[in-house]
């Protein structure tokens, strides 16, 4: 028979806490098998339940089957398995949520190349940790050694602060984007529970305090509450790629969505503009002179309906660079003076260094400077100054675009990048203009930011990171 016997819950709620888990996390990796943020969430939420599975094993399922069949299941053997998943538990949980960290943070876009080795890196201690301490060795160094507790515990809470560090970060940084609320509800699903176990599984065995081993399985009622928290948001407006009744779709990047919704919309326009555009040539070529006045009202409806669902494609297509090194100042003094033609009451004044150089795609750039130019031109009613600036900061560069217009509300300050929104009122605004310009200085591994100027107008921030 094992030696010892299991306290806290009976082996009956160590199962069915398993099995909550493992549902808890088979939800978020159903919600969308293709993300990678979905994946790793699920990785990690499955190194995790290897805590409560091994106790599950090891103290109820295992002297059962000793009991009933002598001949399956020897003591050695079970002090291997529940040895092997308490390094899963130990060793490789927190590398797998750190990872899951990374692509919540979009390091992969924005520091593809630290990325590239961070993923692989967060695993060598845990191959490390299995050369000095074997794995199958696990809980006798658990039970005996202090000094690998120790250590095994110093391990987990570095992994779980920059874990913490990465979330609220990304919070932070991304406050004011369409996915904010998401992105935090994520951070609640994650850092709670990884939290409770890293103080309970850890803490409370170094300082000894033995009748509050077992408290690791206060897990439980958290574990259930996260359930229903994933699927009070699942089925509210969706969570982590799932909406019920299911739909797929990027919960960490709404451009697919956008995309998607964009080409149903211009299928579905097309084919009824088509009979639209017949029936008016027709009514041009057979009717009086009134209805022919008409049928030219029509056919520039039409036009005009091709040119906006085309446009809502372009904005809401992903976005593909070809970066080169370009000089600045050229760039923009270019931009300038095309708008000049095009508003010739607005002012537009170019501050950039001669030798200022940025690494990025000058198509996309060009097209994010018509924008803005276009937007403060808007705000300003075709009269008034602004000014685009371009200098390095720290070891980025910045391109600022100030107007001296109307400015904006601060209730429109946190949605102006969300897709399809506008505060314009006419025809020729479909609300992804902005939302195509963070888009495309996401993909720059940037920024774009807006904010009130201290007199008047408003000024637009492009922030682009050293390479």
């Amino acid at each position: 028979m094992l030696i010892g016997t299991s306290k806290g819950l009976p082996g009956e709620f160590l199962l069915l806490f398993t099995l909550l888990i493992w549902v808890l996390f088979f939800l978020v990796y159903l919600g969308n098998r293709h993300n990678r943020l979905n994946r790793w969430c699920f990785i990690s939420g499955m190194c995790f339940s290897m805590g409560v599975f091994k106790e599950y094993l090891y103290f109820t399922l295992f002297p059962a089957v000793m009991q009933a069949w002598p001949g399956w299941m020897t003591e050695e053997l079970s002090l291997d398995i529940y040895s092997v998943l308490t390094a899963v538990l130990y060793y490789f949980a927190m590398p797998a949520a750190l990872v899951f960290g990374f692509y919540f943070s979009r390091m992969d876009e924005r520091r593809p190349k630290l990325f590239r080795w961070a993923r692989i890196g967060v695993f060598v201690p845990a191959l490390l940790f299995g050369v000095f301490y074997p794995y199958l060795e696990t809980r006798y160094y658990q039970l005996y050694d202090r000094t690998y507790y120790l250590c095994a515990a110093l391990y987990n809470w570095l992994y779980g602060g920059l874990l913490t560090v990465l979330l609220l970060g990304t919070l932070w940084r991304e406050r004011r984007t369409a996915v904010y609320r998401q992105k935090k509800m994520v951070a609640i699903l994650v850092l709670v529970p990884i939290w409770y176990q890293l103080i309970s599984a850890f803490l409370i065995h170094l300082l000894d305090l033995k009748g509050l081993f077992k408290a690791w399985q206060g897990n439980l009622p958290i574990i259930l509450f996260l359930i229903i928290f994933y699927l009070y948001n699942a089925f509210k407006g969706g969570f982590m790629g799932a909406r019920f009744q299911h739909e797929s779709y990027e919960w960490n990047q709404d451009g697919k969505l956008v995309n998607q919704s964009a080409q149903f919309l211009r299928h579905m326009l097309k084919n009824e503009v088509v009979k639209i555009e017949w029936c008016a040539q027709n009514i041009q070529q057979s009717a009086p002179e009134e209805a022919a006045d008409y049928a030219d009202i029509i056919l520039r409806s039409t036009t005009r309906l091709k040119e906006l669902s085309g446009k809502a494609l372009h904005y809401s297509k992903d976005i593909v660079l070809n970066r080169q090194v370009l000089q600045i100042a050229p760039l923009l003094e270019a931009c300038a003076a095309d708008y000049r033609k095009l508003s010739p009451g607005v002012q537009v004044e170019v501050r950039c260094g001669e030798g200022d150089e940025l690494f990025c795609d000058q198509a996309h750039l060009t097209e994010v400077l018509n924008n803005l130019l276009n937007n403060a031109g808007e705000a300003m009613h075709g009269q008034g100054s602004i000014t685009v600036e371009g200098k390095p900061a720290g070891r980025g560069y910045q391109i600022c675009v100030s107007d001296t217009g109307d400015g904006i509300a601060k209730e429109h300050l946190g949605q102006l990048f969300s897709p399809y929104y506008t505060t314009k009122t006419s025809g020729h605004h479909i609300g992804l203009g902005l939302y195509y310009c963070r888009n495309v200085m996401r993909k720059h591994g940037g920024s774009i930011q807006a904010r009130q100027n201290e007199t008047r107008g408003t000024t637009f921030v492009l922030r682009f990171p050293g390479e």
